[in-house]
């Protein structure tokens, strides 16, 4: 039958569907589906074709396709009938359409297996195969959980035997896998994640042909990460050079959080790549501070047995485990059992790294004791007297000795980061001396109030007229490097500098408490003028695992978390990038 043995022009049905109305054309229409009895005769597909081609801008086009599909043999030779003549396509478009209108990717693909279980033979429509690829990769894109989703096409099969959808599954696969790496968050994926990426990736994407450089990062990013976990690992180092030292840096900060609910024996290597600083050695002191966080005591001393056994221990591990041991809340040193296990490790560097612990870790007393042994009985002698009230009934030089005691002890701690890195442009804040910087050629003097003038949280900023205004050195945490009464705590030191984010002339004032394992807090202010008088704009106030770096515009620091931050200064704000 042609194209114009079927125009209504020809049939004289013009006049028929304008005269007629709707609901009576609907009820012809449905007479005719079921009077027909095996094949459809000319006049009875014309009529079909017709009446489907005057609706179809309307909904009932829609109505007539849904009363068809209840005639199961008459559907399948209009649907082939349109599928085969060209001059119909547009009929099968608009239908399709609306069969694929669908949000969810179970629906989409129940669709699938439904169409090709009527009419097998719209597999090698062109167009049912671009709304089959192209509406399942959209529905992925658009899940709540996009491997879960991209999962279900994985393990999605047409249930008509007669139907071989290998090919089309194929591609749906490819566009699915690129739609989940064009939605998916790297931080936020996790182990089970990555296992289940392995099993559906199709390991067909060609990165000449992907133009979005972020999806191809990440289709990089999560090959290495499979290949991390579940192949035989001899250099975790190694498999990541496989990447770019951009792309190393992300994976490093995925492998963080990865890791975090996840950390065991198995993966003491992924905590050193997580670690690495590029240069040959790791950031110890963050990398302690997160395991000390993130795992109980048992794994942080498998952790310190795995290391001293299978790394060659530099000065930069000794001095991180040493200020790991001595100061941190969580330390295993504390432990006595695993303190014991620690003293058996048999490298003559880390016996002395322990002994060292101890004497330093040691109260005054046992020093005095271990440093006089031979005169341990005259000591008791003098103790027992002196602390019954025997000895002239006060004992002014002990007092005396344990007040310089405890001041060196705390100078010693305190400038300990100090002497272990590198913190330029910062410069320790020495309590006696004040912070003078110049804004608009004025001198401006900060000095500590008088709650704390030793070193805390108020400060007192007095301007080149002698005007004062005080300041507190606050920050939205649940610690905080100050005591209850704003004195800086133990093992804490400050540091200030100047620097110009913006390239403006007018530098901002940064100031910085770090400790011995390199817990941080950063506070950074901008000068501005109020009223002829200067005052100070808070402009960040975070805390960090790490020593703050200022480069360029920005300000970098690990996080509280291990991870990477960056704030840029723009438009006079700090922007996390």
């Amino acid at each position: 039958m042609s194209q114009q043995e079927n125009t209504l022009e020809h049939q004289g049905l013009s006049e028929f569907y304008e005269k007629k109305p709707k609901e009576d054309v609907i009820d012809i229409f449905k007479a005719v589906l079921e009077s027909i009895q095996n094949d459809l005769k000319d006049e009875e597909l014309a009529f079909i074709l017709n009446t489907l081609e005057h609706y179809q801008d309307q909904p009932d086009f829609h109505v007539l396709w849904k009363m068809m599909e209840n005639y199961d043999h008459t559907y399948k030779q209009v649907v082939q009938f349109i599928d085969l003549n060209q001059d119909y396509t547009y009929l099968i478009k608009t239908y399709l359409d609306d069969k694929f209108n669908l949000s969810t990717v179970l629906e989409i693909l129940a669709q699938i297996n439904q169409l090709l279980e009527t009419a097998p033979f719209l597999l090698k429509n062109r167009y049912f195969q671009k709304l089959a690829i192209q509406k399942t990769a959209y529905a992925v894109g658009d899940s709540y959980d996009l491997f879960v989703a991209a999962s279900f096409v994985k393990a999605f099969q047409v249930t008509n035997p007669e139907v071989d959808f290998s090919k089309i599954k194929d591609k749906m696969m490819v566009y699915c896998e690129i739609a989940l790496l064009d939605e998916l968050k790297l931080q936020k994926v996790t182990l089970k994640d990555i296992d289940t990426y392995a099993h559906f990736s199709t390991g067909k994407l060609n990165e000449k042909e992907l133009k979005d450089k972020k999806i191809v990062n990440k289709y990089k990013i999560l090959k290495v990460l499979h290949e991390l976990f579940h192949t035989p690992v001899v250099s975790v180092g190694v498999i990541l050079q496989q990447l770019s030292p951009a792309n190393r840096e992300e994976l490093r900060e995925v492998l963080k959080n990865v890791l975090r609910s996840n950390i065991s024996e198995d993966y003491f290597q992924h905590i050193l790549a997580a670690f690495d600083d590029e240069k040959g050695g790791y950031h110890f002191p963050q990398l302690f501070a997160y395991l000390s966080k993130n795992a109980d005591e048992k794994l942080m001393l498998s952790f310190i047995k795995w290391t001293a056994k299978n790394l060659q221990l530099d000065h930069h591990y000794h001095r991180a485990l040493k200020a790991y041991l001595k100061s941190h809340p969580r330390s295993v040193w504390k432990n006595k059992t695993y303190r014991k296990e620690l003293g058996m490790i048999s490298t003559s560097s880390f016996r002395k790294l322990v002994k060292e612990v101890e004497n330093e870790s040691a109260s005054q007393v046992v020093k005095y004791f271990k440093k006089y042994g031979v005169q341990l009985s005259s000591v008791l002698f003098i103790i027992l007297v002196i602390g019954s009230g025997l000895y002239f009934g006060y004992d002014l030089l002990a007092v005396k000795k344990d007040k310089e005691s405890v001041t060196k002890s705390n100078k010693a701690v305190a400038s300990e980061p100090a002497k272990n890195i590198n913190l330029d442009p910062f410069r320790e804040w020495i309590s006696e001396e004040p912070f003078v910087f110049n804004i608009n050629g004025q001198q401006q003097k900060m000095t500590f109030g008088q709650a704390n003038p030793s070193g805390g949280k108020s400060l007192v900023l007095t301007d080149s007229h002698n005007i004062e205004t005080p300041y507190q050195l606050m920050i939205d945490s649940e610690v905080s490097p100050f005591d209850e009464k704003g004195v800086l705590k133990e093992g804490f030191s400050l540091y200030h500098t100047e620097y110009d984010f913006d390239d403006n002339g007018i530098p901002e004032v940064v100031i910085m408490a770090l400790n011995q394992t390199f817990e941080s807090f950063v506070w950074v202010y901008s000068p501005a003028s109020e009223n002829g008088n200067m005052s100070l704009r808070s402009d960040l106030a975070l805390k960090g695992m790490s020593a703050a770096k200022l480069v360029g515009k920005t300000l970098k620091l690990l996080g509280d978390q291990g991870q990477s931050e960056t704030y840029a200064y723009l438009n006079q704000q700090f922007v996390k990038q």
